[in-house]
Order: structure tokens, then C-alpha cells, then sequence
């Protein structure tokens, strides 16, 4: 059950990081054309940057959830099944401890961000949305990963 709703939840956030593409391009083109004739969209290099943060973040679950990583196959096909399963138990538990620490920092860095008032340099856009933001992405990556993990280790059913 709750794979179905991980599944979901990084499906959605794929298709917001998509949104964020789409948006990234019609204010860059936008302001290319509008700049030509002299009335340039102030602050485009801000949204651009949080928007393109947020393309490569949302994304992270999904690939997951669709084991599209890169990983080490060639290392793996040459050892027992044994081995590859114990490199794959260590990895998840590994992958986990790293997402769930970079996102307790992730949101610490975001309430220090709203409580300075930190805001983008030209439009004044405040800064900490987008983190949390990236710390549900990476919320969500390390439930997947979790989930993932117990699905291998959980005996086969007859």
C-alpha cells in the first residue's frame, strides 16, 4: 500500500518539476524577446535559478522509485547472489542515513533562511519555500529508499 502512495508522491513531484521547466523556458524566452526591444523581466536570473533548483531536486524520488541511477552493474554481475544482496541491503541503509541527514539539514537551513528573512538578490522572492521544498524531495527519496529496503529484505511469499 504504502508503495503505491511513495509511487504517487514522486510521480506528482516529477510532473511539478516539469511545470518548473516549462516555466523556466517561457520566462527565459520572454525575456530574450522582450530585452530585444528594450524591456527586459526583472529578476529572470532569480526565478530561473530557484525554478532550476527545483528541476533537479523534485525529480530524485522518482528516478529512485524507477531504480534509473547510475550504479556499479558491471561490479555486481560477478559476484554470488549472496554478495550482491548484502552490497544492496548496505547501499539502501547508506542511501537512507545520507537523505535523511542532508534533510534535517536541508530543514534547519530553511528555518534559519525565514527567520534572517533571507530573500533572492532582485526581486526579493524569500528563499526558504525552495528549500523545503528540495527537503520534501529528499523526504521522499529516503522513504522510497526505505520502503525499498524492506521490500528486499521481507521473506518471498509462497
Amino acid at each position: 500500500m504504502i508503495e503505491k502512495w511513495v509511487g504517487v508522491l514522486s510521480d506528482w513531484l516529477c510532473w511539478l518539476s516539469a511545470l518548473c521547466i516549462v516555466g523556466m523556458m517561457l520566462l527565459t524566452s520572454s525575456d530574450v524577446a522582450l530585452r530585444y526591444v528594450g524591456f527586459p523581466i526583472k529578476g529572470t536570473y532569480d526565478v530561473v535559478g530557484l525554478l532550476g533548483a527545483l528541476v533537479v531536486a523534485l525529480p530524485i524520488a522518482r528516478t529512485q522509485v524507477l531504480n534509473r541511477h547510475v550504479s556499479m552493474e558491471f561490479m555486481a554481475q560477478r559476484k554470488s547472489r549472496i554478495a550482491r544482496g548484502i552490497a544492496q541491503a548496505i547501499t539502501s541503509v547508506l542511501g537512507i542515513a545520507v537523505y535523511a541527514t542532508v534533510t534535517w539539514q536541508l530543514v534547519a537551513f530553511a528555518a534559519k533562511l525565514k527567520a534572517i528573512g533571507r530573500v533572492s538578490d532582485t526581486v526579493e522572492i524569500p528563499l526558504y519555500p525552495f528549500v523545503y521544498a528540495i527537503a520534501v524531495a529528499f523526504l521522499l527519496t529516503c522513504v522510497v529508499l526505505l520502503v525499498q529496503f524492506f521490500v528486499f529484505v521481507r521473506p518471498a511469499r509462497e
